[in-house]
């Protein structure tokens, strides 16, 4: 009989390997769903996302798998998706393609891709026909973080951005463990760490506002470490990528001791007024167009439908309804103020990211992933409902990647909407947790 001396392997219990071997299913679904069901592309990512949604609610409320091996098992589950090219959106060529107009010493503000004057680059970058005549609408970070991939060429260029936005997500994924981990708070890991919105929209969509999401848990790291002046930096950069951050500083105003918001609030703004500087400096009109995005595009919005026929109804003018939209932004704004001045900070700052989602005319799923980590700091149905039905609008995908056709049904927006009512009542009236604080 021999004895081994080496130390003793601990067996990996079986719930957890169910539950990886149940998401590396899904992972695989994912790579086979444009090829077998090439005009249910649609309506197969949902019930794919509604999968791995039931995987991660079922692991946090079991408390099936301990936090470290959630962390595990998602930071591998990144990777595994890293080889998907995008097919959810075709954002990403238009990412290149603003990337290669501003390397190309143009002002991608001011330049639409059906312009004669980069007509040559139209041959060279492939760009959405629908994107043909607008200029770009993306900040100034952004645009560099493009122009950084374009200089990869258009082959390469796909995989350095690939490559970028798995970096933001997996340090997002460690910050965010990190930071309740501090809170004493992992035991809601798994609803970020096994998010598919967080990782199918990073991986498969390769959206921009993973780099929002990164930036809002860094600020709120930093925070949590009361290092202000590199929130502030923080939540300066990340604003001059996607603006959703910058609203992120109202709570903290209310929140923080004056001192310490005014730090924040200076070196954040401060930031941010800079990079726009040189920009403007440099000839560039970083204005971009956001207005005319909001005028022309709609979908998925589970509010504003509703505004709309609130003002055709009052026969309300533009200017009217702008009053009517700005009216509840500012009440909304003023809601969150007064609990993070009770130093309810957490349901304060999502309410501020939230407003300018709920009350916009377009609301794309990957809108929503700046959100999640609010999910685990404290949990609500609220934010898991609209988390978990705003991508029912995909199913507009079955027709657009099939025959070309785009036909946003209303539906995925009034199920969205019915279902945050029902959810925000039992919230309201049926949840009897108090609410905790953070220290500032």
């Amino acid at each position: 009989m021999f004895i081994s001396n080496s130390p003793t392997v601990k067996a990996v219990p079986k719930g957890t390997r169910i539950y990886f071997a149940t998401a590396l299913i899904l992972i695989g679904a994912l790579y086979v769903l444009p090829k077998a069901l090439p005009a249910h592309i649609g309506t197969g990512y949902i019930g794919i996302f509604l999968g791995l949604t039931a995987i991660s609610v079922l692991v946090w409320y079991r408390e099936a798998m301990p936090p470290k091996s959630v962390l595990n098992l998602s930071l591998p589950l990144v990777l595994l998706l890293v080889p998907l090219a995008p097919y959810l959106s075709n954002d990403v060529q238009r990412y290149m393609w603003d990337g290669a107009v501003f390397l190309s010493g143009f002002d991608p503000y001011v330049t639409a891709p059906n312009d004669p004057l980069v007509s040559h680059l139209r041959g060279i970058w492939p760009t959405p026909e629908e994107h043909a005549q607008y200029p770009t609408l993306y900040p100034p970070g952004a645009l560099t973080l493009f122009g950084v991939c374009a200089l990869a060429g258009p082959v390469f260029g796909l995989w350095v951005w690939k490559a970028m936005v798995t970096a933001a997500l997996l340090c997002s994924l460690i910050l965010s463990y990190k930071l309740l981990e501090h809170r004493q708070l992992l035991r809601h890991f798994p609803l970020i760490g096994l998010s598919p919105l967080l990782l199918f929209e990073t991986q498969i969509g390769g959206h921009l506002d993973v780099f929002s999401l990164l930036g809002i848990v860094a600020a709120l790291w930093c925070l949590e470490k009361e290092k202000l002046l590199a929130a502030g930096l923080i939540i300066g950069l990340a604003a001059t990528i996607k603006f959703l951050p910058a609203v992120i500083i109202g709570p903290f105003l209310f929140f923080l001791k004056p001192k310490q918001a005014l730090k924040l609030l200076i070196v954040s703004a401060g930031t941010w007024l800079s990079i726009y500087a040189v920009m403007f400096g440099l000839g560039y009109k970083p204005l971009g167009l956001l207005p005319t995005f909001f005028e022309k595009w709609r979908g998925g919005a589970p509010i504003y439908p509703a505004l709309e026929a609130i003002q055709t109804g009052l026969g309300l003018s533009a200017k009217q309804f702008l009053a009517l939209i700005l009216g509840l932004a500012i009440a909304g704004f003023g809601v969150s103020a007064g609990l993070a001045r009770k130093g309810f900070i957490e349901i304060a700052l999502l309410l501020t990211l939230a407003v300018p989602l709920l009350l916009s005319p377009v609301l794309f799923p990957w809108y929503l992933m700046a959100l999640v980590p609010f999910l685990a700091l404290k949990p609500n149905l609220t934010l898991f409902t609209a988390i978990t039905l705003a991508p029912l609008s995909y199913v507009v995908l079955n027709k657009w990647l099939s025959v070309g056709v785009w036909e946003q049904a209303d539906w995925p927006a009034q199920i969205l909407l019915g279902g945050l009512i029902a959810a925000f009542s039992f919230d309201l009236f049926f949840t009897r947790r108090p609410i905790g604080r953070i220290a500032a």
